[in-house]
């Protein structure tokens, strides 16, 4: 079965793709990763087709961190004034790769296009949520709203607003991009409400966001990549092994122009708070001005490898660093940017795992101490074992390639909606 894998974003929206494709590969099928042409040699590293599309995601990263800042209006501007200039040529590729395509696995900024083509061309489709936005639990308001405070009816109404400013901006950029070229679909853009038309996998823990109600939506928990050939360089393991489990300091894709600022409060408070530290660059290139012999800069290593080597971690909120810190068993506390993360911060200091999270505009020396002794404590270090124990029980990927095939293979009618 030839699958294509359409996802559009930073790393955390393009690698839980790339582990669906190594398992897709796994399991003898061949999958087709589309995404934003910086992580081609990511899709080379587990022999995955790759089809790049085009945009400065890291542009887009940075605008999103130091402009959207809890404001979803703004974000939605960002990404649609990013989206536009582009739109053709990447519609253009995504038609081009679906006609070739057994089946099609799309997800948020895709699933337009995605379900275009899958119509088009009579493909069986399947939607992906990274995060709960299609199909939410009942108890939740929007993910943007992350708050206890709302009572049903409200929390109704902000998933009713938000899938109606989704569906309409996706309407008018399809109009303005069809007029430019009409050769990429049919006058109007076709709908299908994921895990009610169409199937739609929950890619998120349950330990964190309890299943939605829709028909055709499972729940398989996050999709991890395995990188079980990962060699340490010798400087890295001689400073893990040269004394205590060091606390794990990483921001991701956060691209953003207060990076120095950032950085000068971890070392210092990793300094006041008497821990070594691994300060991972990322694409910010999070530099201190000095770094201490306690505190080792590093670029990209696995999380798997690394997480359950540390004592706690500082990161952003992302989806997969979120996950990856809780399945290791490891406390942390959260600094959110923007779009999602102040979410999964909100989610995951419900769990008692972590502190209260600390908005990157209110980010201190003193706060982050306080935080970071919180969560370096033996309560907080305890319930993060027992999250990590109930996120180990589900199937990840495997359960995903299992429930692809079982809609596409066993019921394509099903998968066609």
């Amino acid at each position: 079965m030839r699958v294509l894998m359409l996802t559009y974003g930073s790393r955390g929206d393009v690698q839980p793709f790339v582990a669906l494709g190594a398992a897709l590969r796994a399991a003898g099928h061949q999958p087709v990763l589309a995404a934003p042409a910086r992580f081609g040699q990511l899709a080379a590293e587990h022999q995955i087709a790759f089809v790049p599309l085009p945009g400065d995601i890291e542009h887009l990263a940075r605008q999103i961190a130091d402009e959207a800042r809890g404001r979803p209006l703004r974000l939605i501007s960002i990404i649609y004034r990013f989206a536009l200039p582009l739109g053709v040529e990447v519609a253009r590729r995504i038609q081009h790769a679906a006609k070739s395509a057994d089946l099609i696995v799309h997800t948020f900024l895709t699933v337009a296009l995605g379900h275009l083509y899958a119509q088009h061309y009579s493909i069986p489709e399947c939607a992906v949520d990274l995060f709960p936005f299609f199909d939410p639990p009942a108890e939740l308001a929007n993910l943007m709203w992350p708050t206890t405070q709302m009572d049903f009816r409200w929390r109704r109404l902000s998933h009713v607003f938000a899938h109606h400013v989704f569906r309409t901006s996706q309407s008018v950029a399809y109009r303005i991009l069809r007029q430019r070229n009409p050769d990429i679909g049919p006058p109007r853009l076709p709908w299908a409400a994921p895990g009610r038309a169409i199937p739609l996998l929950l890619a998120y823990s349950k330990a964190l966001v309890p299943p939605g109600t829709a028909p055709l939506s499972i729940q398989t928990g996050p999709w991890r990549l395995h990188q079980p050939h990962w060699q340490p360089p010798p400087d890295l393991a001689a400073f893990l092994a040269g004394g205590p489990p060091p606390v794990v300091a990483s921001f991701g894709s956060m691209a953003s122009h207060e990076t120095t600022r950032i950085a000068t409060i971890v070392i210092e408070t990793l300094r006041r708070t008497g821990q070594r530290g691994i300060v991972q660059r990322g694409w910010g290139n999070l530099l201190p001005k000095r770094t201490p012999d306690h505190i080792y800069l590093a670029g990209d290593i696995p999380h798997d490898w690394l997480l359950p080597q540390a004592a706690a971690m500082i990161h952003h909120g992302g989806a997969g660093t979120t996950a990856a810190a809780l399945r290791a068993g490891l406390p942390a506390v959260i600094v959110p940017f923007a779009a999602d993360q102040p979410f999964w911060a909100w989610r995951a200091h419900l769990t008692g795992a972590n502190p209260a999270p600390i908005p990157v505009s209110e980010l201190s020396v003193e706060r982050l101490s306080a935080a970071l002794q919180q969560a370096l404590s033996p309560t907080h270090r305890a319930r993060a074992a027992d999250i990590a124990s109930q996120m180990h029980s589900e199937g990840g990927v495997i359960a995903a390639v299992e429930q692809l095939e079982r809609w596409v293979i066993r019921q394509p009618d099903a998968a066609r909606g």
